[in-house]
């Protein structure tokens, strides 16, 4: 079952609620008669078992959670996307959704009105941390990164990775926007990002306190 996550007291005024989701869980059969016919075609294409299983546990999930806040039967709830493959839900404009996963792990933000965007990883070691922080992240976030203890580098890295994916995933706007070019830092604060580079719309960033092993953050639009 989805286990909703106790969020920072400085986010209790937040729009969403954040779920997290262990993908060890096989569906059961009536888990898994919600899906669509799309949802299990993509998950046939997965080659290893160990990801399917985890495709189908996310989406049974992020139906059941829906289906619950929406008051609709999961398997009744339809998607649609938006113009850069955002998915959104069909007939309940005001409830707005994001998921990610990592390894075993899901993260489900669930709100209403305000578009939100979630990024999930669990922690592993990152041998091209510093390649991948030129190409993406600003200089004050690279020079930041550079001046983190060699043992916490891997972790400042991801956790800035993190940020960025929420916030374009609450903009909507995938890699139109290219990510050095707006800055969340490397640190896992609380921050609101300004409205120039996204259209006139501000974006509240907030990271989120998980386990040792995994970073993440959300964010939404307006504030």
């Amino acid at each position: 079952m989805p286990e909703w996550i106790a969020l920072d007291p400085r986010q209790n005024a937040s729009p969403f609620e954040v779920w997290r989701i262990d993908l060890h869980h096989t569906p059961t059969a009536a888990e898994l008669f919600a899906l669509s016919s799309a949802e299990l075609g993509r998950a046939s294409r997965f080659v290893f078992e160990r990801d399917r299983r985890r495709h189908l546990a996310a989406h049974c999930a992020l139906r059941y959670l829906l289906g619950r806040r929406t008051g609709s039967a999961p398997q009744a709830l339809a998607f649609g996307h938006g113009p850069f493959g955002k998915p959104h839900l069909a007939g309940f404009p005001e409830c707005r959704f994001n998921m990610s996963h990592s390894a075993d792990l899901a993260l489900i933000v669930i709100g209403e009105s305000a578009e939100v965007g979630i990024d999930l990883e669990v922690l592993r070691p990152m041998s091209d941390a510093t390649a991948l922080a030129e190409q993406h992240f600003t200089a004050n976030e690279c020079a930041a990164l550079a001046a983190v203890p060699a043992e916490e580098r891997d972790r400042a890295f991801l956790e800035c990775w993190v940020r960025k994916e929420a916030v374009l995933k609450a903009i909507g706007s995938g890699l139109s926007i290219e990510p050095h070019t707006f800055e969340v830092g490397v640190a896992p604060d609380v921050r609101s990002i300004g409205a120039e580079r996204f259209g006139g719309r501000r974006v509240q960033l907030h990271s989120l306190r998980l386990g040792a092993g995994e970073v993440g953050a959300v964010a939404w639009v307006g504030g």
